[in-house]
């Protein structure tokens, strides 16, 4: 079969998906793309010029998706996306580090460890193996929508469940909303 009959072809098969196929196809990408970025570059790379890159590249596609789909609609869809992203980052986390409590420490060791190495700047409040308190003044997002913060929520959300499902992650404060500082919880549910 030549090249051009092998493209001529796939192009076939690609119109032959109907649009829920080719929606999950894009959200396993995304998953995929994520967790690659998690293990290849967050986890490993003290890279400032990485750092840029990354930011760069989370602040332009979320701007790019809200103003394209609005909010509701990226948090519908790419919410559950990144959720998954967190769950497939804990257990990978799981199998490459000796995590042997699962509790809110662990949690937000890992969370403190993502985040600084996306530029996020900040400094642990009250740390118990209850509740774990950050507060962050230095953000290279804070400029950015707040949606932005909301999928990184969802992230961790599905890092918690796998981690440790009595655990939950919530933002007090949001620098992308207009407050001064970001702050997050990380506590034993009630």
């Amino acid at each position: 079969m030549t090249a051009s009959r092998r493209v001529s072809s796939m192009q076939e098969k690609e119109v032959a998906l109907t649009r829920d196929e080719m929606e999950a196809m894009a959200k396993e990408a995304i998953t995929i793309w994520w967790c690659t970025v998690i293990k290849a570059v967050v986890m490993t790379s003290k890279s400032d010029k990485m750092k840029l890159i990354l930011q760069d590249f989370f602040s332009s596609a979320v701007k790019e998706m809200v103003n394209t789909y609005g909010s509701k609609k990226i948090l519908e869809v790419v919410g559950p996306v990144m959720r998954q992203g967190g769950k497939k980052a804990a257990v990978q986390a799981l199998e490459e580090y000796e995590i042997l409590e699962r509790d809110g420490i662990a949690i937000s060791s890992l969370i403190d460890l993502w985040e600084g190495a996306l530029g996020v700047r900040g400094s642990i409040l009250e740390k118990s193996d209850v509740s774990v308190i950050k507060v962050a003044k230095e953000c290279p997002f804070a400029n950015q929508p707040p949606e932005l913060c909301s999928l990184f929520g969802f992230f961790v959300d599905g890092f918690c469940e796998v981690i440790n499902p009595e655990y939950e992650w919530c933002q007090t404060h949001k620098m992308t909303s207009g407050d001064k500082e970001c702050r997050w919880v990380c506590r034993k549910e009630d």
